[in-house]
């Protein structure tokens, strides 16, 4: 969650610099902070697994804005993990 706000921050103030307001997708940020092992995942996935599932499943995510993809999986580990009250039934 702290990335995502940190992506968004980071989106905010190149926006400011700019002049215009632009969410920068996953795969760009991926790039930004280790181009290596963006182009390893795509070789491996491609070679190991499927073209198919590259194009249709990895680049769609990485295509999407990166605020999205950090935080919709931080709110689900967040639901998922939460401690729940527990109901005394005597």
């Amino acid at each position: 969650m702290f990335a995502s706000i940190a992506v968004l921050v980071d989106d905010s103030i190149t926006a400011l610099q700019a002049g215009n307001f632009r969410l920068a997708a996953a795969g760009e940020l991926w790039y930004r902070l280790d181009a290596g092992s963006l182009n390893l995942l795509q070789s491996a996935v491609q070679r190991y697994i499927s073209v198919w599932a590259w194009d249709t499943l990895f680049v769609p995510i990485l295509l999407a804005p990166a605020v999205v993809v950090l935080f919709v999986p931080s709110v689900v580990l967040l639901l998922l993990t939460r401690k729940r009250k527990r109901q005394r039934i005597f």
